[in-house]
């Protein structure tokens, strides 16, 4: 192949690598989860939300809400979170306590049926 060809090859080829560019990632999250409009449906502007909590041997209880890493005793805005468990977070402030789920329209229920017998 003489290097005209290989040019002509090459040029012929990026409208190739152009279009390749513009294929969506399949990995990529929608874009109403970039953009937030999933946490925004699920809560109300302004509202804190339970995102995680860290719970551990040997480590202080923390949570996160609202994006924001808060120690056991530390602040949000102008509340405190004064206690953590598996799956919440309760912070107290001036018109009281306030409980974040961590699933605030989960409900843990048992299986409704029974598991079928294994057959010989």
């Amino acid at each position: 192949m003489t290097l005209g060809h290989a040019l002509a090859f090459a040029l012929a080829a990026l409208p190739l690598f152009a279009q390749a560019n513009a294929l969506r990632d399949p990995t990529r999250p929608p874009e109403a989860m970039l953009n937030g409009a999933a946490s925004a449906a699920s809560a109300p502007a302004g509202a804190l939300q339970l995102q995680s909590v860290l719970l551990g041997a040997g480590r202080r209880p923390a949570a996160v809400i609202s994006g924001e890493l808060v120690l056991l005793g530390g602040r949000v805005g102008d509340t405190r979170l004064v206690r953590v468990t598996e799956r919440s977070a309760v912070l107290q402030g001036p018109n009281g306590q306030t409980t974040l789920a961590l699933t605030p329209d989960a409900t843990k229920q048992g299986a409704t049926r029974p598991l079928p017998e294994t057959h010989r």
